[in-house]
């Protein structure tokens, strides 16, 4: 009996969506067992750790499987409920959701599929469609007058909300608060590319100097983490341009909330890393009591980005996106 190449892709494709419940169950596990154990039994696992040491190392490890049970537990509503169609023409999406939620079984596979997907399909098409399309969205091309006064009327829209951030909206003690400058910021990497969207953050962030209050910025390196490498990631969206209709198809909902996350957990990677290597550095009283560096930039910074920032983003980017893109690409960069 002959197994047509639908069939098999069916069966391969099940075989991906239930391999997920190993990563699934390891989390829950894991979850279970940082929830279960007090701190008498942690400090016998740890017997090097003072007692705060170790209720930091639990909040944290109970944070972080909780977070890989929410991104694990999307990736299987999502590979559930999509066509193979969909999960083919957004592997990359779904190859992001393992990445974040740190589901290295399903990563794997997915990277399998994927080369057995090239391999039935023209290879000499496909690679030279893979790369005009990558050249497009990096923003390699010969660029016109609009091209820079786009970029212009996005930096100034950036630097009007920056400005507003800084001066009339409320900010936590050591900086930080409801920050809206990043949606235009992802907005035109998304439309044009991630090369315009590199040059508006750039420009955006130099020119952000003018007013950022006094003691916000300690050092370069403050400045290079907390505002200049924050405003040109979201350049990112660039690379990661998919194909937006005005559909309410599940997996479009899904497209946009990667595309938000991904560039908000690498703006909090940033400030992160700045919060433990300078500002608690700079001003260890500012350090909550019981809470060690790390746990503080951790919080503080989740704060910021994720009670403040990310909310409003993920509504207003899919909006704009449903709204210009359309249009945008009809009119611009369907002549490239």
């Amino acid at each position: 009996m002959t197994i047509t190449k639908e069939t098999q892709w069916k069966k391969i494709l099940i075989a991906n969506k239930s391999l997920v419940f190993i990563s699934l169950g390891l989390f829950l596990s894991f979850f279970i067992i940082f929830v279960a154990f007090n701190y008498e039994q942690l400090i016998t696992i740890f017997p090097s750790l003072t007692l705060e040491t170790v209720g930091n190392l639990k909040k944290f490890l109970i944070a972080f499987t909780t977070l890989g049970l929410i991104f694990n537990v999307l990736y299987t509503i999502s590979s559930w409920l999509c066509t193979k169609d969909e999960y083919l023409n957004y592997k990359m999406q779904f190859v992001m959701l393992n990445i974040i939620g740190l589901n290295l079984i399903n990563l794997s596979f997915n990277c399998v599929i994927y080369l057995r997907y090239r391999s039935e399909i023209k290879w000499e098409i496909t690679n030279q469609s893979f790369w005009k399309h990558l050249q497009i969205k990096l923003g390699f091309w010969k660029w016109q007058t609009f091209d820079y006064v786009l970029i212009a009327l996005f930096a100034s829209f950036t630097i009007a909300l920056g400005y507003v951030e800084s001066y009339f909206l409320p900010n936590l003690p050591f900086g930080g608060g409801l920050a809206l400058k990043y949606i235009p910021l992802i907005i035109i990497a998304f439309l044009h590319s991630s090369l315009a969207g590199w040059i508006t953050g750039a420009i955006s962030a130099l020119m952000s100097l003018l007013f950022i209050q006094a003691g916000y910025i300690i050092s370069p390196w403050s400045y290079l983490l907390d505002y200049f490498l924050p405003m040109t990631t979201p350049a990112l969206a660039g690379v990661m341009r998919f194909a937006v209709k005005k559909d309410k198809n599940y997996i479009t909902y899904v497209n946009y909330f990667i595309l938000c996350i991904t560039i908000f957990l690498i703006i909090y990677l940033w400030q992160v890393i700045g919060g433990y290597f300078i500002w608690t550095t700079a001003f260890p009283d500012s350090v909550w009591p019981g809470y060690s560096n790390w746990l503080y930039s951790l919080i503080y910074n989740f704060i910021h980005l994720f009670i403040f920032s990310y909310p409003i983003s993920q509504v207003v980017i899919p909006l704009s996106l449903r709204a210009l893109a359309p249009v945008f690409w009809e009119r611009y960069l369907k002549t490239l």
